[in-house]
């Protein structure tokens, strides 16, 4: 850090020397301009280029410590503001005469400066330091690999007495104990308590446990904890906390361009900057500001007012005509300190205003802040809000920017088109939840990983773009490949068996001729490559490779409100409201007058005004009483309020009411037009969003309209009516999880004493769900002959694998049939495994054996299983909807034997099941239940 400061100094000590030994070609040039400006004709041009060097003067001398040189400069400054618009200069010169020659002296005399400080901002260590601490080794170790997958230095310990001495040696960033050490239980905690008492919220704790118990939580609370996980430890979940507890962010560091025709100048506003952590692009020459805005992207534009060649004002207003750039911050920085020129240069296209000279302190905050509040506004547009990565309009737009760069500068280029292997079946299986944490994930993995010059975007669901400037595919081929196998290792859920997760990727090198859409195509051909040559890996595309469907842009949406808005004066004093209407007229807006609050009030609920102005101070009903009473009604119309009085708490509690703005009276007329053009920018983008949400809404209820007849039409493809089963009872009941489901049970008489009955579970939930459920059902019901389970289930291998292999689908099924004359009972099992047959006594019978389920290949045929139901046996089937309330049931489904009693009708254990979700946690997927229950009084 000191070494950092004196460096910085250093720099900037060699900078002011450069300042102050070009002091002597200043003043041969003001002399030369002030002699010939001191003739019988002095030409105005004189006139323009010595008040361009004074005003320089005036902004820098100051920063380098020389504070006269400013004084006596800015001086000068304002005696000549009048004097570069006029022609004839003889007498004014005269006036001059004694500022030029204080400045004179007061060059010649400065000889020595005063250091200014120059900011550093503590370095963010390039590492994150993690010490963990358990009693099982296997455990600890499996734990550290996994964090150390995103990027986090480890250490681990089995005993509190270690972990305690690595602390005193080096202070770890965050600590993971479990609660129990090798010491006995609870020694995490105890060792826990004594690095809080130590180390206080400089190291926080994170405690593992094999509990959730409130005593426990509470007493790792008392410790110090921070956070509480209990074993099977969610990684990602573990994972995301390490991050805000060490506030570990990816933020690229600020990049700002500065244009100052002042070498000297520029280079001291970047050496300031660059202390800070900033990264900066400095020109003299305002004519490069196109080829640096396109290859830096800069966060935020520093911009000198007067130059030769172009203005500031001049390059702001061309900068502001690209679209592309609107949301780049423009910061005027000079020595003007005439509000009005400050007002027209913000108005056009600057954000603020910055006067010289200025404390080198007060510049990096100020451009900091700008910075940040953009780019909060840019997250908003730019940002994929699940992964933070940029989104898919953002990331072609960057993508062409590198092709052009790569066109231009002949350096190589990459992209690379990654995907997600079987995601949705992640979804299906585990739940949108888990999917959302495997993105997250991988879009972690990938910002830790890569450089920070390489663009990462979510392209799609789960596909993801990166660009890799520099870079050859070969090069990239090799990191994507480190990535993938980093990647696979990672467990994103440990409930039961862990869940990971691998994905594909394809990579095209840019070359000559082709732009980022061919760029693209390219990468997608070598992506589908992968996926179809069996998934998990990275393919680099060749000229042989084909091309992938094309993909579509969402069209452009206009971006005026009006070509004559409607602005509505509400003010009692009628002097000020006709000269507000005369300003705004001629401006080109259409201007309508009230002088009370509830005239305005009368004509707002009109409708048709577009920007209200009202006075907060008005008699009878008040300003903020107007506001508010719109407010009630609705978002529209954009209101800037206005008063006389200066008090800051004003705006703020008028912002607070649902103002969009606020102006202060007098109010300037430049002001009052920027103000203006600002609300009904972000008006439009308001009534854009809710245009917007009105289709998405209409689209939201067809849709509903829709799936709310297929399930209707669904519930009514399933068995109506129980058959007639002497000596038996048979209930069944389905429920889909979203209207529509994939979920099917169905019987027939395939002869007067055979009764085949089939219970599905197709793949995935809702309409896909329901599509494929139809199918399936039609083709089973199709097989089903007197022939036994095992001969019908073939038939429908043979229908439907075909099918379910072009599509990646899968079907669980059990398929069975009833002899009601001796009560043999057969049956193939097909990947289903939740049912059994309890006996009478409360005995359990699973259904074995089992195969694979339909959809995946097996060398195995299906065998089928027989056994007989005697009297007060019931067969029990039902569908993985009740694995989300009772996750144990997928390791052991009889447990629910023990909520059955002896002589149960099927009526009621279907009941019984149905209610479990209430009692247990909610339905999120499918639930189906079917039972078979023989009386427990057999028929003679």
């Amino acid at each position: 850090m000191n070494a950092n400061r004196d460096e910085a100094h250093s720099l900037f000590a060699d900078l002011q020397q450069q300042y102050i030994a070009q002091l002597g070609n200043k003043i041969a040039q003001l002399e030369a301009l002030w002699s010939r400006l001191q003739t019988d004709a002095p030409q105005l041009d004189d006139a323009r280029e010595l008040h361009r060097i004074v005003h320089n003067l005036a902004g820098s001398g100051a920063t380098f410590g020389l504070v006269a040189i400013s004084d006596v400069a800015r001086a000068i400054d304002a005696a000549l503001q009048p004097i570069v618009q006029e022609t004839d200069l003889g007498e004014v010169v005269a006036r001059l005469a004694p500022l030029m020659e204080r400045l004179f002296e007061t060059l010649r005399q400065s000889t020595e400066a005063l250091l200014a400080p120059i900011i550093r901002e503590q370095s963010v260590a390039s590492t994150t330091l993690v010490y963990i601490a358990g009693h099982d080794s296997e455990e600890v170790a499996e734990l550290a690999r996994q964090i150390a997958y995103f990027g986090y230095t480890t250490q681990s310990f089995l005993s509190s007495a270690e972990l305690l001495a690595m602390v005193e040696k080096q202070l770890p960033h965050l600590a993971i104990i479990d609660l129990d050490l090798q010491e006995g239980e609870q020694s995490g905690i105890a060792a826990a308590a004594l690095l809080h008492d130590q180390y206080g919220a400089a190291l926080p704790i994170i405690f593992t446990a094999g509990s959730s118990e409130f005593t426990l939580r509470l007493a790792a609370v008392r410790a110090g904890g921070c956070g509480y996980f209990t074993r099977p430890i969610d990684v990602g979940l573990l994972i995301d906390q390490i991050d805000q507890l060490t506030q570990r962010a990816s933020i690229e560091p600020y990049t700002v361009l500065i244009i100052d025709d002042s070498p000297l100048m520029a280079e001291v506003y970047a050496l300031a900057l660059r202390a800070a952590g900033m990264r900066v692009v400095a020109t003299t020459d305002p004519l490069e500001a196109p080829v640096l805005l396109s290859e830096q992207q800069p966060d935020l534009i520093l911009l000198d007012v007067y130059m030769p060649t172009c203005s500031g004002q001049e390059l702001a207003a061309v900068i502001r005509q690209q679209q592309e750039y609107h949301s780049i911050p423009i910061v005027f920085l000079s020595g003007e300190t005439n509000r009005s020129a400050q007002l027209a240069a913000l108005a056009r296209g600057g954000d603020d205003f910055l006067t010289k000279p200025i404390n080198l302190e007060h510049l990096v905050a100020a451009v900091k802040s700008r910075i940040q509040r953009a780019r909060a506004m840019r997250s908003l547009m730019v940002r994929d809000s699940l992964t933070g990565l940029f989104n898919h309009s953002v990331t072609q737009d960057l993508l062409m920017r590198e092709v052009a760069r790569a066109r231009r500068t002949g350096q190589p280029l990459s992209v690379v088109l990654l995907d997600i292997d079987h995601f949705k079946q992640v979804n299906d299986r585990y739940g949108h939840r888990v999917g959302d944490r495997v993105l997250k994930s991988l879009a972690r993995l990938l910002r830790q990983r890569l450089r920070a010059t390489d663009l990462i975007g979510r392209y799609g669901g789960e596909e993801f773009l990166i660009v890799m400037p520099e870079t050859r595919a070969a090069n990239a081929a090799m990191v994507i490949d480190s990535l993938r196998e980093r990647f696979a290792q990672i467990e994103h859920q440990r409930e039961g068996e862990p869940l990971r997760v691998t994905f594909s990727a394809g990579i095209a090198e840019w070359e000559s001729g082709i732009d980022a859409s061919a760029l693209i195509e390219k990468a997608d051909a070598a992506l589908y490559q992968a996926k179809h040559g069996g998934r998990n890996q990275v393919l680099i595309a060749d000229v042989h490779i084909g091309q992938p469907p094309q993909r579509h842009a969402l069209p452009f949406v206009a971006s005026r409100v009006s070509q004559a808005p409607v602005v509505l004066i509400v003010d009692d004093d009628p002097d000020i409201a006709r000269l507000l209407q005369l300003w705004l007229v001629d401006a080109g807006y259409q201007v309508e007058l009230t002088h009370s609050g509830f005239e305005a009030l009368q004509r707002i609920a009109q409708g048709g005004v577009d920007v209200a102005l009202i006075d907060i101070l008005m008699p009878e009903i008040s300003g903020i009483d107007v506001l508010d009473q719109v407010r009630r009604a609705g978002p529209e119309p954009a209101i800037i309020m206005t008063t006389a009085f200066g008090s800051e708490q004003i705006a703020i509690n008028a912002i607070r009411h649902g103002a969009d703005d606020y102006l202060r009276k007098p109010i300037d007329r430049q002001e009052l037009l920027v103000v203006l053009e600002r609300t009904l920018d972000n008006l439009r983008l308001r009534r854009e969003k809710s245009a917007l949400q009105r289709r998405l809404d209409e689209k939201r209820r067809e849709l509903e309209a829709e799936i709310k007849h297929a399930a209707q039409i669904q519930a009514e493809m399933l068995p109506q009516q129980m058959p007639r089963l002497p000596g038996y009872t048979i209930a069944a009941r389905c429920i889909p999880a979203r209207d529509v489901g994939g979920d099917f049970y169905d019987w027939q008489f395939a002869a007067p004493h055979l009764l085949n009955l089939t219970f599905g579970d197709v793949m995935g939930k809702g309409m896909s769900a329901a599509l494929l459920m139809t199918t399936t059902r039609a083709v089973i019901r199709s097989v089903a002959r007197e022939t036994p389970p095992e001969v019908n289930m073939r038939y429908a291998v043979n229908a439907l694998h075909t099918d379910l292999d072009r599509i990646s689908s899968f079907v669980t099924l059990c398929h069975l049939q009833l002899n009601l004359h001796n009560h043999s009972l057969a049956y193939v099992d097909a990947g289903h495994g939740l049912g059994f047959i309890r006996r009478h006594g409360g005995r359990c019978d699973r259904l074995e054996p089992r195969g694979m389920p339909l959809g995946i290949l097996s060398s195995e045929p299906y065998k089928q299983g027989e056994t007989v139901l005697n009297p007060g046996d019931a067969l029990i089937l039902f569908s993985d909807g009740l694995l989300d309330p009772w996750p144990a049931l997928a390791r052991n489904p009889l447990q629910i034997n023990d909520l059955l009693n002896d002589g149960m009708s099927a009526t009621a254990i279907v009941d019984r099941l149905l209610a479990l979700p209430a009692l247990l946690g909610p339905l999120t997927d499918d639930l189906t239940v079917v039972v078979l229950a023989r009386d427990c009084v057999a028929e003679e």
